[in-house]
């Protein structure tokens, strides 16, 4: 008589098992796959666990802070089946940390099923395809993350659109802190993020993304903000600077224009992520390997004349499909980063937003020079300002 093989230590009796449904997320399709996949899987295998249905946008932190933190800290063995799209991970790494004097910190176990839009996270791993397989045969293995800070008085923004919530601060009280593990965004990407995060955009899927890019494409806004990068650890912060137009990349009357430099402080496209993919065949950054420490820029020069810029970032945007082709296209600077700084100049808080694995923030600010920025940082794994405070299950 055939036996069922041995469960994973993930899902062994001597952890606490939660389930969080993420009803908001994508296709709002989260609490049926529960109803009809996941929990006739779990009482298969007698596995006892809590249900957590979320009623709010604070609903995962206020199970963070009431249950699972505390439990960290206390040494105790949790895992988390998440069903909801790359909010829910970068949420259950802000809000989890590890550095409380004294305490004895065991990191939860976090099993993704990827029920989102785009579930980056979920296909930059391979696990998007069958995550029940790596449910019942994966590992878990620490989740890298970069911490990105902004000038105090930045918000949230949630209801779609409609309202704005506070951020919490660093320890210094001096910068507005939230922690992500897949991408930071601001310029076309951010945008369209931001517009698309409504109930009518969602019912599209993964279109809606495109959707939104065509919208803004044909506003051709020239997104205004100093722009620096640190290539290492402890490095100098240095300017952006675009790769140079040559003649050959215009083919129109106007290719003189076209040809001029841009000013320092405008931008189209700044992306920097630790993950290859932003969906199933969108390849961003294909250099980068499933759960790497490596944080990667994706930046493109803005086009000019502006009157090209709907079919350049297009055409740009299109090899992304190809894998990852665009990042040998001349207007393309892709490089590895440890840091990204933001110095916006833009007065409207539309076009200070940026996106945080798929929360968008809207940076404080009042458009004059150094009064509203955003920091981007890789956090190492190890040492004083290591942090690795969630562990996720990926295939063998």
């Amino acid at each position: 008589m055939a036996t069922s093989p041995p469960l994973p230590p993930h899902l062994l009796p001597d952890r606490q098992i939660y389930v969080i449904i993420s009803t908001a997320s994508g296709a709002r399709s989260a609490s049926s796959y529960y109803a009809s996949t996941l929990e006739p899987l779990l009482s298969t295998h007698s596995i006892t666990h809590i249900v957590h249905t979320t009623t709010s946008a604070t609903s995962i932190i206020d199970l963070i802070t009431a249950k699972i933190l505390p439990a960290c800290t206390k040494g105790a063995k949790q895992t988390i089946l998440l069903l909801s799209g790359d909010g829910g991970p970068a949420t259950l790494s802000t809000h989890t940390y590890d550095n409380r004097v004294g305490s004895i910190f065991v990191r939860p176990v976090l099993v993704l099923f990827p029920l989102g839009t785009a579930n980056a996270l979920a296909w930059s791993s391979g696990l998007a395809a069958d995550p029940v397989k790596v449910m019942l045969e994966g590992r878990a293995r620490p989740l890298p993350q970069f911490e990105a800070r902004f000038s105090p008085g930045s918000r949230l923004v949630v209801d779609e659109g409609r309202k704005r919530e506070k951020l919490g601060l660093n320890y210094d009280d001096d910068a507005a802190v939230v922690y992500g593990a897949v991408v930071f965004s601001w310029g076309l990407h951010a945008s369209l993020v931001s517009m698309s995060d409504t109930t009518e955009y969602r019912k599209h899927g993964v279109e809606r993304f495109k959707m939104a890019a065509g919208k803004l494409l044909e506003e051709a806004h020239q997104y205004k903000a100093r722009v620096k990068v640190r290539r290492q650890r402890g490095g100098e912060w240095e300017e952006l600077v675009y790769p140079s137009p040559s003649p050959s990349d215009t083919t129109t009357a106007e290719s003189a224009e076209s040809t001029q430099p841009l000013p320092a402080d405008t931008h189209a496209y700044i992306l920097t992520s630790l993950v290859s993919n932003l969906e199933q065949t969108f390849k961003i950054s294909p250099s980068s390997t499933p759960l790497s420490s490596s944080l990667r820029l994706v930046a493109i020069r803005p086009p000019t004349p502006q009157s090209t810029t709907a079919a350049e970032i297009t055409r740009i945007l299109t090899l992304a499909y190809q894998d990852g082709a665009h990042v040998k296209d001349p207007s393309v600077l892709y490089e590895e980063i440890d840091g990204l700084r933001i110095e916006f100049l833009e007065q409207e808080g539309i076009y200070r937003e940026v996106c945080v694995d798929g929360k968008i923030i809207e940076v404080a600010g009042d458009g004059k020079e150094g009064s509203g920025w955003a920091e981007v940082n890789m956090l190492p794994g190890m040492g004083m300002d290591g942090r690795r405070v969630v562990e996720v299950v990926v295939p063998i």
